[in-house]
């Protein structure tokens, strides 16, 4: 009786968190079908009365700048997951499989980094991209995001490597594989979980990030979604365009999720089983 009862109130839990997640989605989802008129009266409704796409069509009539924005994002983001994954399950590799001299001065001085508030260094970062004439560029934005990325995912890979068995390094070894064809083709795929977990974390990450996109992208032109979103402001908040574009903004990381859940529930209930 009392599992059950734990039980009840276990599920119960779960689905009050996951409604207040939702709940500002579906919101913004509804908002979004809404006249500008029915989001600023004083009666509150959840659904929309006489649904519209009004908010969406004014949303691609600026198609241009708005698919500007859009890939903007995509590339920041792509290139800085890509970045990301490769270094970390690199480094994950090196500090879990290869003896060095000052490899745990090192781990200890990346989970220093992990504690550190990373907007404390947001000036140093600005004043290295103008020296540098990085500034509203692609670039001047993925290198932040990744820096700022790779102490914790370089622990995630660590943790993933340490947990794979020296024995098919071994193996690999008297087979004649160098050492980084040994984690090329043998450690990477044994490894694949977490590194859907690094993709998946880095892609919301980066996607969503805000501090450094309106601090080192100022021109139009250079910005990504998440800055160009209050550029849909004009003269007075339009709530029901702003959450047309809040719509379409979260469908990639939605999609992320979706095509890499399979791997992410499997690294999530392997891990569980070997902890």
């Amino acid at each position: 009786m009392k599992a059950k009862v734990s039980k009840f109130i276990f599920y119960s839990i779960l689905v009050i968190v996951s409604v207040l997640f939702l709940l500002p989605i579906f919101y913004s989802l509804l908002t979004s079908f809404k006249h500008e008129t029915e989001v600023f009266s004083k009666t509150l409704t959840f659904f929309p009365k006489a649904p519209t796409w009004a908010n969406y069509q004014y949303i691609f009539q600026r198609g241009a700048a708005y698919l500007k924005y859009f890939s903007n994002s995509i590339i920041i983001t792509g290139a800085g997951v890509v970045i990301t994954t490769v270094l970390s399950a690199a480094a994950g590799y090196a500090f879990a499989k290869l003896p060095f001299k000052g490899r745990e001065f090192i781990l200890v001085s990346i989970l220093f980094v992990i504690t550190f508030p990373f907007a404390v260094l947001l000036i140093p970062i600005y004043i290295m991209s103008f020296e540098l004439n990085l500034l509203n560029t692609k670039i001047g934005l993925i290198l932040p995001n990744v820096a700022a990325l790779l102490p914790f995912t370089i622990f995630i890979m660590r943790s993933v490597f340490k947990s794979i068995p020296s024995d098919l390094e071994d193996a690999a070894e008297i087979d004649g594989c160098s050492v980084f064809m040994t984690w090329l083709k043998v450690m990477l795929p044994l490894a694949r979980n977490g590194i859907v977990t690094v993709i998946i974390y880095s892609f919301y990450i980066i996607w969503g990030e805000y501090i450094f996109a309106v601090t080192l992208a100022t021109r139009e032109a250079s910005m990504p979604l998440s800055v160009a979103l209050t550029l849909l402001r004009g003269e007075s908040w339009n709530y029901g365009v702003l959450g047309a574009a809040i719509t379409l903004a979260v469908v990639p990381p939605i999609a992320i999720f979706l095509i890499f859940q399979k791997h992410l529930i499997s690294g999530i209930v392997g891990g569980a089983v070997k902890g």
